[in-house]
């Protein structure tokens, strides 16, 4: 057997193999291993955590992520929720929210309870009675605020959602935008701070230095601060013998009965951020869908949501997911995607192809005839949103009103008197997108239509006043 010489080289040999192992590790780092789902081509080392920085990610779903098709959604998300129902193991998600956000939470007993008191009070049999009289009322208001001051669409469909919400969930009504304070963590953006969850080398960098880390304490402090002053104002009021009809009153009473509910255990704040959660989701994703529909209005005169994880090893038709793996419904790219969505041409602004769907969205949303949904935007699952049953009735209202009342036009230049041009595509950059300020007109389709809202004001004025 032949000998290596004595003077062979065995450490530069080993450092040389070594190296080239080094190389195939990095190499192979970040690939996608077999039996996982297909997705787009990884990179060494990064694998696909560059998609993270994406701003326009809710956009490039359909060309990505696993849930690309209706039939997956509902084989996972409907019928396993079981297993996919909770959130991902998130560093930034736990800073932010701490647990105290019912959308974030994970699906434990606390959110099982909370859970069940929004759909309880969200109920439609509730919705259509006082809450329906509240809501027509406060939509009569934006039709009058948009006779006066037109311009300022755009604040006025932000206070009548957030006071409707707020008299609903506090008892409180919001006279202008400066009586009430909504808005969704910015600093769960795509792209606003360190997969560290995907790179554990990052947990290693000290979080002083860290902007992300900043804004994700402040994303917590901030809203905790503003709900707890809220429930104090409830408090003071209800002291003064005024108790009102809303959730926060019904919760109080309920601690006050010393009844032990598992919804709010283990944090003096969980009660206020809780309410405050629903503030949140009710008020502003419904200003930012009543915006998008006005954009799209004026430009035809005629996007993310939270990810979910799943808890155990699965298997879906022959592809491995593994245990917490985050698992993205992808809510723009099922509405927009041609070969997922059951329009012919879902990117064309067409409002009668949901003609076909007279029902409203829960009806379909519970139907197991995956293929005929009408959109997604409402989620799947054990998740779905538990206020689109007061989401829809809130937009029906509005949107029939806006229509029946105005005329929605392009914006005109006073100095060119051309008209401006309206970017359909340009959207904010926040976990929750909207989009971004365009320009308007609203016409009165007639002196009576004015005469009508004017009216109508005028019989609302002392039913709103009990509320401030």
């Amino acid at each position: 057997m032949a000998m290596l010489p004595e003077n062979f080289p065995y450490f530069w040999a080993l450092s040389v193999l070594g190296g080239i192992y080094v190389i195939f590790k990095l190499a192979r780092f970040g690939s996608r291993e077999k039996h996982l789902p297909p997705g787009p081509p990884t990179y060494p080392i990064v694998g696909n955590a560059h998609l993270v920085v994406d701003k326009d990610l809710y956009k490039r779903h359909h060309e990505s992520l696993v849930l690309n098709s209706r039939r997956a959604v509902h084989e996972l998300i409907d019928k396993r929720s079981a297993i996919y129902s909770s959130r991902p193991l998130d560093e930034q998600y736990h800073i932010a929210l701490k647990g105290e956000n019912i959308a974030s939470m994970k699906a434990d007993a606390c959110w099982r309870a909370q859970r069940k008191i929004t759909a309880r009070f969200f109920a439609p049999g509730k919705l259509d009675g006082d809450l329906a009289k509240i809501s027509e009322a406060e939509v009569t208001t934006l039709m009058h605020d948009l006779l006066v001051t037109p311009k300022d669409f755009s604040k006025h469909v932000d206070r009548a959602t957030a006071s409707f919400s707020s008299i609903a969930l506090f008892g409180q009504r919001a006279k202008s935008m400066d009586d009430f304070w909504a808005t969704v963590n910015a600093a769960l953006s795509p792209g606003t701070y360190l997969p560290t969850e995907q790179f554990p080398i990052f947990k290693w960098v000290s979080k002083r230095w860290l902007a992300s880390t900043t804004r994700a304490e402040q994303g917590f402090s901030i809203p905790t601060r503003i709900w707890t002053q809220a429930r104090a104002h409830v408090e003071a009021r209800r002291s003064q013998g005024d108790k009102r009809a809303s959730l926060m009153d019904e919760l109080l009473d309920d601690e006050s009965a010393g009844r032990d509910d598992v919804a709010f255990h283990g944090s003096p704040t969980k009660l206020a951020n809780f309410v405050g959660a629903l503030m949140q989701a009710a008020a502003e994703t419904s200003a930012l869908t009543m915006r998008t529909s006005i954009m799209f209005l004026a430009a035809n005169p005629v996007p993310t949501g939270i990810p979910h994880r799943c808890t155990e090893d699965n298997w879906y038709e022959g592809m491995f997911i593994p245990k917490d793996s985050t698992i993205m419904i992808p809510h723009w790219s099922l509405n927009h995607s041609p070969s997922s969505s059951p329009s012919p041409s879902p990117t064309t602004y067409n409002p009668s192809r949901y003609l076909s769907h007279p029902s409203l969205a829960p009806t379909y949303a519970a139907s197991a005839d995956y293929a005929t949904r009408d959109h997604y935007t409402y989620g799947a699952g054990r998740r779905i949103c538990a206020g689109m049953h007061l989401a829809e009735r809130k937009q029906w209202r509005m949107l029939a009103r806006l229509l029946w009342a105005f005329r929605i036009e392009r914006a005109v230049d006073e100095h060119t008197g051309k008209e401006v041009d309206i970017d359909t595509q340009a959207y904010e950059e926040k976990l929750i997108a909207g989009p971004k300020a365009f320009q308007v007109r609203f016409w009165p389709r007639s002196e009576e239509h004015r005469r009508v809202v004017e009216r109508e004001m005028e019989g609302v004025r002392g039913m709103l006043g009990r509320w401030e």
